[in-house]
């Protein structure tokens, strides 16, 4: 024994020195020259890694007693040739405790900066740098050398991920960061690292593990905890793969994880996602998150799990988010529980569409959709979740509301408290703002309360449900009242009913909303009733209902009971379609059993009094329903008018009263009976009473007073019985209706007219010349909708004061009829009138908008013709008359305002023995005239005038006329004297080739003017004759005065002044006359009291002859054909026998009418004479004087020259040269005075030859 222990301490000595002496070699011979031994380092390192290596240095050195070596620049190639792993700088600390298990490992290994490669080749295997991760079966690989190093750190590594059999783009991780630390079993690990920028910000690692052998996950035991920087979730997809599909998404995690026996045993995360897009199944819609913030928790509990929430807060994409929730949820095989802090449940709903629940609950959850909030829940069961044999389910509700579902009602807006277990249940009800939905019950299924408060109740037994209601209050718009009963289905039927209802207040206007379906109640009675009562409040309303809800309406009282009543205030009823609705009704409505009534204390139509009106549904049912309506009415007839318009009867009856109008009052008696299955067969029994009403026929019809009569009606008749009145100034009485078969209407008015009552029916200028009475017979039939219409009379007892050929004495019979005809469903009409064998006139209208418009029309005024000739279009007058006084016409409707005429043409062909117009008379008148708008044209043949005349109408106007003749016709006998106006007259341009004054053929008339401001102004007025020719311009003013320049020119003034009226007072010669006159008045009309102006006269060649007194006694002065008997100073018949003139020139001004002649000389060759004075024209006075100087030289010159030749001629030149000294010494003057019909010549002594003139 002693000998053992000295050999082991022999050998442990040895040991010693030996290992002594290794460390002293290693430390001063090995180390200090390991540069030396790198190719056999790289080449050993080459073999071991099975990859080429490549070290750039070696370092060796003591860390205490461990030596150290450190490497820099070592790259590692993998076998295609690329660097799988570069390290800048690798220190290695060897451990000697390996060395006691035969294997070299490290102390610690520090590494700075590598550049890692990891690859997964297509086939799923791992390498690292080259390296597979996993060795080899029966060789230890990396991960065994791995955890068999005491510490490896890594710092700002950057490590390359290629995923090979993904076909993944390369993934980089910077800035990474390493700690591993391995202590026999025990293992804590350390890792932080930067993620690309498009993937998300960093990632962190720690844990610590514990396990017997690391590649047996069972055996691990531990904790990690991780940390995820935001991250973008979707874009790891081609590195990653999902248990979920995520299209979008930003995510932050923090994570604490228990591990226990290789399984999750606890988990506790905090998360932070944004803009989720995710689908957690195939079949699932996506579920979309706005956000998601809050911890999740969960841990294995024996069998079963529990999980938990805390301020989880999520928000959809849709909506808003959800409160925070607090929820745990505890499962186990059998049973569990549910709890939560509250619960929104709409967003929830949504969010549920897209989680993996069972098809059945996420449809039932969609077509229910929840909203609401339920608070404080909790719910605990046992057995299967999906069919818990016991459950237990409480909680508070707000806003609580489901869609309905099936036979399951809806609601909204229900807030309370729930209690319920598989046995029954109870509901406490306080909401404001709450709805309930009956799509099954209502046709608008939704009903809105202000107030519902109660207590409901509910037990189950197999099949059977009981729900007992012990009070239910309810307030909204509509009504307000407290329902209480019991409901009892033993799952057959309908279930069975026993329920009482009290309102304090209902508007009969929301009735249809409480209305049950047709199905229910009948379709027709239910649709009339919606239809029908539109207004109203109701009080004092009841509801009874009880039985079998199989037997509903009860019509057998054995088998339940069914009642509503109530007292209906300020009703408005619409009791048939089209009808006028009755108003402001006072009634008690009653619904009992399959029937309705309404009595009506009071109401109204259309303002008209009602009184014991009466509306009933004898039977509710679907079978045959039918509306019977009564009552009576009391008020103004316009009312009753308006009603017949407003209702149906306007097909019937209304077509009759539809243009009338009325004043008054009536009674109206009706009944109608409306089949609800068919309106069109609707029967109507109506009768009115009219009570000295005052009723207008028509718009143009003058009214009927004092009518009284009745107007009976049916749907489809109308009649008028005993019906009389006062019109037209004299009674009337009107009897007819609809015939029978035909459904056409006749109505018979006969009366007593005055013509001075007929209102619009006759211009009140005609009826101002009528006077007296007639009877007459008017027929109105109404069928297919058109009104026909005759009227006729005798006109006897009717005076009429009017021009011919129409005055009529009143004693005369004079038959009138006129007829009226519409066709083309009153697109067209014709209106025919007769008067006896005097005139008839026809006219045929279209309709063109609103009124009727003349397309063609015509009066015939041929006696005894009474077939009228109509044009094709305008209107046509014809015929012919004695006598037509047009201005005795005019005068008639001077007074009026003139008539449009329209557009149409208009033709006339007329024939007058005589025509009397601007108190003119034209004789023997034959005209065909024709026109329209823009003017007319006329051929006429009359002894005054024949020819062509043209009228434009465009401003200012024009009349053209080019007249073979033209007479100045003669005053018609008493006519009245006419004045016309500048401005009234149109442009003329009027040719006459043959123009007649006061019998005085004045050769050819031109004549040209035209209007020019308010004045008339005459650019030509032109006479021409073979005579001589006279031609004018001038202005006709609208101050009624007249300006004309004018020149005359007579070739043979002896001829002009016989053609105009001075026969035998010259012969021959010529003359012209020139002057500018003015006058007041019209161009025909010369005033000779205002005329004023010059004028000029010149003439030669001529003879005065001896002529009667008046003027030609004053032209009878220069008549001096008896001069040579002046030698003998004999100078009696100067006023008789004519003077010979060689030249005559004088000229003169008028003012006001008298002529002032300052200069007149005429010479001849008996005398030379001159004269001066004043005439009076407007007077027909003179004042002249009259100087006459015969011309005696020529004589005395010729008698010397007889005696003495030269004597002769001497005598002859100084008669030239003196101025006749002979005719100057037995010069006389003369006075002239008085008027033109007898004129005062009084001689005058001539004072002797002035001395000069002697001298000359």
């Amino acid at each position: 024994m002693q000998r053992l222990r000295r050999t082991l301490e022999v050998v442990a000595w040895a040991a010693f020195f030996a290992l002594a002496a290794a460390v002293l070699v290693l430390r001063y011979v090995v180390l200090p020259h390991i540069e030396r031994l790198r190719p056999a380092i790289v080449e050993r390192v080459s073999a071991i890694v099975g990859q080429p290596v490549k070290i750039g240095g070696i370092e060796a050195q003591w860390l205490g007693l461990r030596p150290q070596v450190n490497l820099t620049d070592v790259r590692i190639y993998d076998a295609e040739g690329r660097e799988a792993l570069v390290l800048p700088s690798v220190e290695n600390i060897l451990s000697w405790r390996s060395l006691a298990r035969g294997t070299l490992s490290l102390y610690a290994l520090h590494i700075d900066g590598p550049r890692l490669v990891v690859r997964r080749d297509a086939a799923g295997a791992l390498y690292v740098a080259g390296m597979k991760l996993v060795a080899t079966p029966g060789e230890p690989g990396f991960s065994d050398w791995l955890f068999a190093q005491h510490d490896i750190e890594v710092r700002n590594a950057e490590i390359e991920w290629r995923d090979e059999q993904r076909a993944a783009p390369p993934l980089v991780l910077s800035s990474l960061n390493l700690r591993l630390n391995n202590d026999g079993e025990h293992h804590s690990l350390g890792f932080a690292a930067r993620l690309p920028e498009k993937l998300g910000t960093s990632v962190e690692v720690r844990a610590e593990v514990a396990a017997e052998d690391i590649d047996e996950l069972r055996a691990w035991n531990g904790r990690v905890y991780a940390q995820v920087g935001y991250t973008d979730v979707a874009a790891w997809r081609p590195w990653l793969d999902y248990p979920l599909e995520f299209e979008r998404g930003q995510a932050a995690l923090r994570l604490w994880l228990t591990v226990a026996a290789g399984m999750p045993s606890e988990a506790t995360a905090d998360i932070a996602l944004a803009d989720v897009q995710t689908r957690l199944g195939a079949e699932l819609p996506p579920l979309e998150l706005a956000s998601a913030l809050g911890r999740i928790s969960a841990r294995r509990a024996g069998d079963g799990y529990e999980l938990g929430t805390t301020k989880l807060t999520l928000a959809p994409r849709d909506g808003a988010p959800l409160p925070p929730l607090d929820f745990d949820v505890s499962w186990r095989p059998t049973g569990g529980r549910i709890t939560a802090n509250a619960l929104e449940l709409a967003p929830l709903a949504r969010l549920g569409e897209a989680l993996p629940l069972p098809a059945e609950l996420r449809r039932a959850t969609l077509e229910l959709s929840p909203r609401g909030r339920l608070a404080n829940l909790r719910y605990e069961w046992q057995g299967p979740l999906n069919a818990p044999a016991h459950y237990q389910a409480r909680s508070r509700f707000l806003d609580l509301g489901v869609k309905p579902r099936e036979t399951l009602p809806g609601f909204a807006g229900l807030a309370g408290t729930l209690e319920a277990s598989e046995a029954g249940g109870r509901v406490q009800l306080d909401a404001r703002g709450a709805e309930l939905e009956l799509p099954r019950v209502f046709a608008d299924p939704r009903l809105a309360f202000d107030v519902l408060a109660g207590e409901l109740a509910w037990r189950r037994d197999g099949t059977s449900l009981s729900v007992d209601v012990p009070s239910l209050t309810f307030t909204n718009a509509d009504l307000s009242g407290n329902a209480f009963g019991s409901y009892v289905y033993d799952g057959d039927g309908p279930g069975k009913i026993d329920v009482s209802a009290v309102l304090s207040r209902a508007d009969a206007r929301s009735l249809p909303h409480y209305l049950p379906l047709g199905v229910l109640m009948g379709v027709k009675p239910r649709e009339w009733l919606v239809k029908g009562i539109l207004a109203g409040e109701a009080t004092k309303v009841e509801l009874r209902l009880k039985g079998d809800l199989s037997a509903f309406p009860f019509v057998d009282p054995a088998q339940g009971e069914f009642s509503a009543t109530a007292r209906v205030r300020k009703g408005v009823l619409e009791y048939a379609p089209g009808w006028p609705r009755i108003e402001d009704i006072d009634a008690e409505l009653s619904f009992q059993r399959n029937r309705m009534d309404i009595a009506g204390k009071s109401g109204s139509i259309l303002g008209a009094a009602l009184h014991d009106v009466k509306v009933s549904i004898p039977d509710l049912s679907p079978r045959a329903p039918r509306v019977l309506v009564s009552g009576q009415a009391h008020g103004a007839t316009a009312r009753f008018l308006q009603f017949l318009q407003a209702s149906p009867l306007r097909e019937s009856a209304g077509r009759f009263t539809g243009a009338m109008s009325a004043s008054g009052d009536g009674r109206l008696r009706l009944k109608l009976e409306v089949p609800l299955t068919d309106l069109r067969a609707t029967k109507v029994a109506g009768e009115y009473e009219l009570a000295a009403n005052e009723v207008v026929l028509a718009r143009d019809l003058p009214p009927l007073v004092q009518a009284q009569g009745t107007v009976a009606f049916t749907q489809s008749t109308l009649a008028l019985h005993d019906v009389r009145a006062r019109a037209f100034g004299g009674p009337v009485s009107i009897a007819g209706g609809t015939r029978r078969g035909s459904g056409a209407m006749e109505f018979v008015a006969r009366g007593e007219a005055q013509p001075a009552e007929l209102g619009s029916l006759i211009d009140e200028r005609l009826r101002r010349l009528l006077t007296g009475s007639a009877p007459y017979v008017v027929t109105v039939t109404l069928r297919d909708g058109l009104q026909r219409v005759s009227v006729e009379s005798s006109l006897r007892g009717v005076a009429a004061a009017l021009p011919a050929p129409f005055e009529k004495a009143a004693a005369d019979a004079l038959p009138l009829r006129v007829d009226y005809l519409p066709s083309d469903g009153g697109e067209r009409d014709r209106i025919a009138v007769t008067l006896g064998r005097l005139a008839a006139a026809e006219a045929r209208r279209a309709r063109a908008g609103d009124s009727m418009q003349v397309q063609r029309a015509a009066l015939s005024l041929s006696p005894g013709a009474h077939a009228v000739r109509l044009p094709e279009r305008g209107v046509l007058v014809y015929g012919s008359v004695a006598a037509l006084d047009l201005d005795r016409w005019r005068g008639v409707f001077a007074s009026g305002a003139a008539s449009s005429g329209g557009t149409l043409p208009v033709s006339v062909e007329l024939k007058a023995a005589r025509v009397d117009l601007l108190g003119k008379r034209v004789q023997n008148v034959a005209l065909r005239a024709s026109g329209d708008s823009a003017g007319w044209s006329a051929v006429v043949d009359a002894d005054e005038l024949a020819g062509q005349l043209n009228y434009r109408a465009q401003r200012p106007g024009q009349l053209v006329a080019r007249l073979l003749h033209f007479s100045v016709p003669a005053a018609a006998p008493g006519a009245a004297p006419t004045q016309a106006r500048a401005g009234d007259l149109p442009a003329l341009d009027v040719v006459a080739d043959s123009f007649n004054l006061r019998g005085k053929n004045l050769g050819r008339l031109e004549l040209v003017a035209v209007p020019e401001g308010a004045d008339w102004r005459i650019d030509k007025l032109a006479l021409a004759s073979a005579d001589a020719t006279f031609d004018a311009k001038g202005r006709w003013r609208a101050a009624q005065a007249t300006d004309l320049d004018f020149s005359l020119q007579a070739t043979d003034a002896g001829k002009f002044l016989a053609r105009v009226g001075y026969p035998s007072t010259v012969l021959g010669g010529k003359a012209e006359l020139a002057g500018s006159l003015s006058w007041a008045g019209e161009p025909t009309s010369l005033d000779y009291a205002s005329l004023g102006g010059e004028l000029k006269l010149s003439a030669e060649d001529g003879q005065f002859l001896e002529i009667d007194p008046g003027l030609g006694k004053l032209i009878s002065l220069m008549n001096l054909q008896a001069l040579p008997r002046r030698i003998t100073l004999d100078f009696r018949d100067v006023f008789s026998k004519g003077f010979r003139f060689d030249r005559i020139e004088a000229a003169s001004t008028v003012d006001h009418g008298v002529m002032d002649i300052r200069q007149f000389r005429m010479r001849g060759p008996a005398a030379e004479v001159a004269m001066s004075g004043r005439v009076d024209l407007a007077h027909e006075t003179q004042s002249l004087k009259v100087r006459v100087v015969p011309s005696l030289g020529g004589s005395a010159s010729t008698l010397v020259t007889i005696v003495n030749p030269v004597a002769g001629v001497a005598s002859a030149l100084a008669q030239k040269v003196l101025k006749d000294p002979l005719g100057q010494l037995f010069a006389h003057e003369f006075d002239v005075s008085g008027s033109w019909a007898d004129p005062k010549v009084a001689k005058v002594s001539v004072a002797p030859p002035p001395t000069e003139t002697a001298t000359q």
